[in-house]
């Protein structure tokens, strides 16, 4: 359902499609906030609500999305702060974030990811420093530094 001009808001019965793997809605013209019952998808392996007019903060609830491989939330409207339990998503392999208003620092978490292989963070008002654990996996730091190496 991307690129067709959609409008209006995510409607949140769309998490009680249990049996859902992708839902693309990127590159439409999408408002309203990001619904929690998405985290409901236990099977989503890839969600990208990129290119939207997306606003309000991401739902901890993603969190849940165990098998989520790709989450893709950039060039939104989104504020607040990057939810730790992102961390949860243990087979998360690409996470783009870029061009919002995410405040706050990266949560150390993220660097705890094992299979994250692209992180883009640019475009947004993060403050503090980012983990030492993402220096391979930061495709673009937002302007951070990285914090140090904590000592053996």
């Amino acid at each position: 359902l991307s690129g067709n001009e959609l409008s209006g808001s995510i409607p949140s019965e769309l998490g009680s499609l249990s049996n859902l793997l992708t839902l693309y809605l990127h590159n439409n013209e999408l408002s309203g906030s990001v619904p929690p019952e998405l985290g409901n998808l236990p099977n989503l392996q890839n969600l990208s609500l990129a290119g939207n007019e997306l606003s309000g903060s991401i739902p901890p609830e993603l969190g849940n999305l165990s098998n989520l491989l790709t989450l893709y939330l950039h060039n939104n409207e989104l504020s607040g702060v990057i939810p730790p339990e992102l961390g949860n998503l243990s087979k998360l392999g690409f996470l783009a974030l870029s061009e919002n208003g995410l405040s706050g620092s990266i949560p150390p978490v993220l660097g705890d990811l094992p299979y994250l292989e692209m992180l883009y963070l640019s475009g947004n008002e993060l403050s503090g420093c980012a983990p030492a654990a993402l220096r391979t996996t930061l495709i673009d730091s937002a302007g951070l530094s990285f914090c140090a190496e904590p000592a053996p």
